[in-house]
């Protein structure tokens, strides 16, 4: 499946998939702004792996928003060459958005799909403070997100 709005729902509906689970068997509770981080978490782990694709959706924003959270902590850390900043985005999201990569590379494959899952939970970590049960649902939701693409695009 190459489709972008294809991998986005799939992903919604495992996202109510997991969520119906939690409160069907009342694993957890779920606050409804952590249920939203798990949404927002879960599309993005949907469409991922589509990054080294050019013309793909993921590869516009994530250059975009890496770009200007660079140029950012450089501006506010460096307030006296704050137009460099601007020079940096420039920079930065030219070389994210044009570096040659092969689709269906790295970034679809079940190492990187772990790696992915670790990298993911650990900011959610960070964010929320997870406790060890939490810290191996969300890895096992990120995880299950990111394999359903890889599914998908083998069918």
């Amino acid at each position: 499946m190459q489709d972008w709005k294809g991998h986005l729902i799939f992903g919604l509906l495992l996202t109510i998939a997991w969520i119906s689970g939690i409160y069907f068997f009342g694993i957890f509770s779920l606050t409804f702004e952590t249920a939203l981080l798990l949404v927002a978490v879960v599309m993005f782990a949907s469409l991922f792996p589509d990054i080294d694709l050019r013309e793909s959706k993921i590869r516009d924003w994530f250059s975009l928003a890496v770009s200007a959270i660079v140029s950012a902590v450089y501006i506010f850390t460096y307030r006296d060459t704050w137009y460099y900043g601007l020079a940096y985005f420039l920079i930065l999201y030219f070389l994210l958005r044009n570096v040659p990569s092969k689709h269906r590379g790295f970034s679809h494959s079940m190492k990187f799909a772990i790696l992915f899952s670790i990298v993911i939970v650990m900011l959610v970590h960070f964010a929320l403070g997870l406790s060890p049960n939490d810290f191996i649902f969300w890895f096992a939701v990120v995880f299950s997100a990111y394999s359903l693409h890889l599914m998908l695009d083998r069918m």
